[in-house]
């Protein structure tokens, strides 16, 4: 891999997103107390709340992962790294504005909606600006590629209900609602997720990486699953939603297969910090899995609740904070005390991380996890609220730690 130090843009630049991301990931661990977790899935606040969470937490977390990775994996400099100057600005307005729309006045949707596709129309078209000037083409860097096309298209219907919910588009909202909610979670969140732990993976788990053939198979039938859910809608059949979902299963087993080639083949086992948030980002992801399957075959609410519970609070919030304790303190270390390395003596990379405090912080949440998913088995309201006490701690010793990272003048 030919990699160049300025193919990752500077610490300053990306230090709001990471600030941010770890931010609202606090405020949405607060707000399970103000929310009900029985509540319908069209509830306003419910909805509210997994905004705040994907706008808030994972695409923050997602702009600056793939900010810094990004160019390295396909071996090209950003366009123009400078839009990220201003994109946090433009995603955290629009979703202020979603917000409030949500919980007090639906004619605030628009303009938020309207912010936060003029922002992923920006990240995007960057993006793929930087690709076009790659000469690598992997099956990776397609996923890349789709992602952010499915990307766009969750945002735009996402617009379109918006405007819809204050009648200046005759639509109905739940007509669209799969190609809004299946291309953001699936075609754009777990398809990068896919692509970009095939590379994080033997990076940080000193594991063999599999053949870009091998990942390709989960590539293409994830995204023709995708295309045919965001189809199913338009031609008013649901052979094609089923036709998605055998071809996402397909997918998805592909790449659990793939990471337990991955898993067999680590030359060092180490439980690091990062290790164990993956055992529990990859455990909740294969639980959530055969939930979301069983809730297919025997249409049971409670198996689909408790499987996106699974998949949102075990899945994407332990892999976005393991990857962060390793990536964050290797770009403060690298763009901040590598060029003094011959003039004084710098922190060595691992100090830079407070290993206690984030094994504490991993605790909370691994009791958190539990707690608050047999709360919602068992329709417990006293151990959900004693599980989402624990979820609150390590949001916050989270917050702290990234904090503590980033306080380096820079």
């Amino acid at each position: 891999m030919n990699v160049s130090p300025s193919f990752s843009p500077p610490i300053k630049l990306m230090k709001p997103y990471f600030l941010i991301s770890s931010f609202t990931y606090f405020l949405s661990m607060i707000a399970l107390f103000m929310l009900d977790y029985k509540s319908s899935f069209v509830d306003l606040h419910l909805i509210a709340w997994v905004h705040l969470y994907l706008v808030g937490f994972i695409m923050n977390a997602i702009f600056s992962a793939m900010a810094q990775l990004g160019p390295i994996v396909i071996e090209s400099e950003h366009f123009e790294a400078g839009i990220f100057k201003y994109l946090w600005i433009l995603l955290l307005s629009g979703l202020a504005l979603l917000l409030f729309g949500f919980i007090y006045n639906a004619l605030f949707l628009p303009y938020g909606g309207l912010l936060i596709l003029l922002a992923i129309s920006i990240y995007a078209i960057e993006f793929l600006l930087t690709l076009k000037n790659s000469k690598r083409k992997t099956a990776i860097t397609k996923a890349m590629k789709m992602s952010n096309f499915f990307l766009l298209s969750g945002i735009l219907t996402g617009l379109i209900m918006a405007l819809s919910f204050n009648g200046f588009i005759e639509i109905d909202p739940h007509s669209i609602l799969k190609i809004h909610t299946f291309g953001l979670l699936a075609g754009f969140i777990i398809l990068l997720i896919m692509g970009i732990s095939i590379i994080l993976i033997p990076m940080f788990g000193s594991s063999k990486r599999i053949s870009d053939n091998a990942f390709s198979n989960s590539f293409y039938t994830m995204s023709i699953g995708v295309i045919f859910m965001m189809l199913s809608p338009l031609l008013l059949s649901t052979i094609f939603q089923n036709i998605s979902y055998f071809f996402v299963i397909v997918s998805i087993i592909l790449y659990l297969y793939q990471l337990f080639s991955m898993a067999k083949s680590r030359k060092r086992v180490e439980h690091d910090i990062w290790a164990k948030n993956m055992y529990l980002a990859f455990f909740s992801f294969m639980l959530a899995f055969l939930l979301l399957i069983l809730s297919l075959f025997l249409e049971n609410e409670l198996y689909t609740r408790l499987g996106l519970w699974l998949l949102f609070i075990g899945f994407f919030a332990p892999i976005i904070i393991g990857n962060f304790y390793k990536i964050v303190p290797f770009l403060v270390w690298f763009h901040i005390y590598s060029p003094l390395i011959q003039e004084r003596a710098v922190p060595m990379l691992h100090e830079l991380l407070p290993n206690r405090l984030a094994h504490l912080q991993y605790f909370y949440l691994l009791c958190g996890v539990i707690f608050t998913f047999i709360a919602i088995a068992l329709s417990n309201n006293a151990l959900f609220l004693g599980g989402v006490v624990l979820l609150s701690l390590s949001a916050f010793i989270f917050v702290i730690i990234i904090n503590n990272i980033l306080k380096t003048k820079i």
